[in-house]
């Protein structure tokens, strides 16, 4: 029963986070908006209002003046808000154990039903100016609440580091706050090339990701996080796609030299991970589990925790595990053990008999 329950739990944080983290990080097209502010960053401009932007459901929202009264949808949204130095004018959220880390959430509205969905009910009566929903919540939620009299935005952008400079930036555009958001995605930026360019002097570890029995592979938002930090994924290597449940065989083929594991989930043990590199070198990482799953500005947090330990595996001197044998491996030594035992009993057979 405690199997199936954390199998489910699983799914569920897969579920938050897959839906978009198959999108390939490049800069997301779908919303525009008219405005004198650019989508690109740079320089801090003017931030008009009016402001008309097209969201995830191919709508065009438009923003007569300054929300006062915001409700964000989605811990990213809520994330982004925080880091745009608006989290005064939040009166809603998600008000949960995986958005604790924001100072004064506790004080906020909660808007979602124990089930994860959205009380639409609570979120119409806080009378917001404008609600702010990341992309995983359906368009039938934002069209209830769109008939309701509300003005509703929902993020399209793909969770890429990419995606998070698109949502700061069209987030900023909406509330008025654009200088802050180019100083915001500036700072990330700098960020970000200087951890490129302290790991462009070193080779990339290889590196497998571990929550709950699953892995990530290629086309992920933990993917993008690995290489950002120096590391090679090597789950996408062997040809993972997307999220999938772990294959001990890739764990033997590939013998990671570091395991990143968030903090909730519990550490892999037992064969064929204590005969790994990473277990040997005590290279098992530990990151900040929500800030790694959210796509937002913190996630350089997790980055950097990885960056440190990438670095380490990096310098410090191969060592040669005992690896464990794959199942193929095992049945052919048996079967060598079973002939040499064969043969010596024929030899002393032959000796007996030959005896005078």
């Amino acid at each position: 029963m405690q199997t199936l329950r954390r199998t489910l739990v699983v799914l569920l944080v897969l579920s938050l986070v897959a839906p978009t983290a198959m999108g390939v990080p490049v800069l997301a097209t779908g919303a525009s908006s008219t405005g004198s502010h650019s989508a690109t960053g740079g320089a801090a401009q003017e931030c008009a209002l009016p402001v008309a932007v097209t969201d995830g459901t191919g709508a065009t929202v438009t923003v007569e003046s300054t929300p006062q009264r915001v409700v964000a949808v989605g811990a990213s949204a809520a994330q982004v808000l925080w880091e745009l130095g608006v989290e005064d004018r939040v009166v809603g959220m998600d008000r949960a154990p995986y958005t604790a880390y924001l100072e004064g959430s506790a004080e906020k509205t909660g808007v979602l039903n124990d089930d994860g969905s959205v009380d639409q009910e609570r979120v119409v009566a806080l009378e917001p100016d404008l609600v702010i929903m990341a992309n995983i919540y359906s368009n039938e939620t934002v069209e209830t609440l769109r008939g309701a009299g509300l003005t509703v935005y929902k993020d399209d952008f793909p969770d890429s580091l990419a995606g998070i400079r698109s949502s700061v930036d069209t987030y900023g555009t909406l509330l008025g706050v654009c200088d802050r958001a180019d100083s915001v995605n500036a700072a990330f930026d700098e960020s970000l090339a200087a951890i490129e360019q302290r790991t462009a002097a070193r080779q990339n570890p290889d590196v497998l990701y571990y929550f709950y029995n699953f892995t990530a592979g290629s086309e992920t938002f933990t993917d993008e996080l690995i290489e950002a930090a120096g590391g090679t994924n090597v789950a996408a290597r062997a040809g993972v796609e997307g999220y999938a449940q772990m294959n001990l065989e890739l764990v033997v083929q590939q013998d990671p030299q570091v395991v990143v594991v968030p903090e909730a989930s519990p550490l892999p043990t037992g064969t064929p991970w204590n005969a790994t590199t990473a277990f040997s070198d005590d290279a098992i990482v530990r990151v900040d589990t929500d800030l790694a799953q959210q796509p937002g500005p913190r996630v350089l947090t997790p980055i950097r925790t990885m960056e440190t330990a990438f670095a380490e595996a990096s310098a410090r001197e191969p060592t040669a595990p005992t690896r464990p044998a794959s199942a193929a491996q095992s049945v052919l030594a048996g079967g060598l053990v079973l002939v040499v035992v064969l043969a010596v009993g024929l030899a002393v057979g032959a000796a007996r008999i030959g005896r005078p």
